[in-house]
């Protein structure tokens, strides 16, 4: 090899890695804010928030606390969100809803009357939200970001995978996180029961009145999340 080859391939090289370091800098903008739209990361707390449905019903982050959940922003406008919705029902709400899964879809700022059309458009089974003034979207993406995205908690309410438009790729590695995680929190629930039923077990030998009761419901919840447990087995595609 001569000079000129080697210097050649010397000045290559450095632009590559200059255009990698480049390219992983950029993910995030000097104040903070993720590329892709996001102001929150995973590994951090799920910001506070309340939801409201188009039937006057809500809920909160404080109520969802101890659910694997997954929120989905979209509109009826959004093409892209229309593509990922089809799939949001099949892939992951019909599987995942009898394991616990705590699905909301929320709708960027339309009136409720436009909310329950849309719903019924998309033919989907999962809860639509009303996110009036973009509210609850504005604590996780900055403003004027784009809506396609979803959002999965923790049952203690941390971020644990984002997503943004409708990358299949991303999608079914979105599926595998949610199903892993509904194993771990099915898996830690059936720990607390055994537990508890042999608490119960020795509190009933001792004669403790109402602790047949409390036993019988044990065991009948243990039961269920056994059942769970034999299910997201037979499910499991990772």
């Amino acid at each position: 090899m001569n000079y000129r080859t080697a210097h050649i391939r010397h000045h290559l090289f450095v632009i590559f890695i200059g255009l990698s370091v480049s390219q992983a800098e950029s993910e995030f903008t000097p104040n903070g804010v993720d590329m892709r739209g996001y102001i929150v990361n995973v590994g951090e707390q799920s910001p506070d928030f309340k939801l409201e449905f188009p039937d006057g019903s809500s809920t909160s982050l404080e109520k969802l606390m101890g659910n694997v959940v997954m929120l989905q922003f979209t509109a009826s406008w959004c093409s892209v969100c229309r593509d990922e919705m089809p799939h949001i029902e099949s892939d992951i709400w019909k599987p995942y809803q009898k394991s616990g899964l705590r699905l909301i879809g929320i709708d960027l700022d339309e009136p409720p009357e436009t909310v329950v059309k849309f719903a019924q458009e998309m033919k989907i089974s999962y809860p639509l939200a009303v996110d009036s003034a973009a509210i609850v979207f504005h604590k996780f993406a900055e403003k004027n970001a784009g809506v396609t995205r979803n959002i999965i908690l923790d049952p203690n309410g941390k971020i644990i995978f984002l997503t943004r438009l409708f990358d299949p790729a991303e999608f079914r590695e979105m599926i595998s996180v949610i199903h892993k995680e509904l194993e771990k929190k099915n898996s830690q629930d059936i720990s607390s029961l055994e537990e508890e039923i042999k608490s119960l077990k020795t509190k009933d030998r001792a004669g403790v009145r109402s602790m047949t009761s409390k036993l019988y419901r044990s065991k009948l919840s243990l039961k269920k999340k056994i059942q769970t447990k034999n299910y997201l087995d037979r499910i499991n595609r990772f």
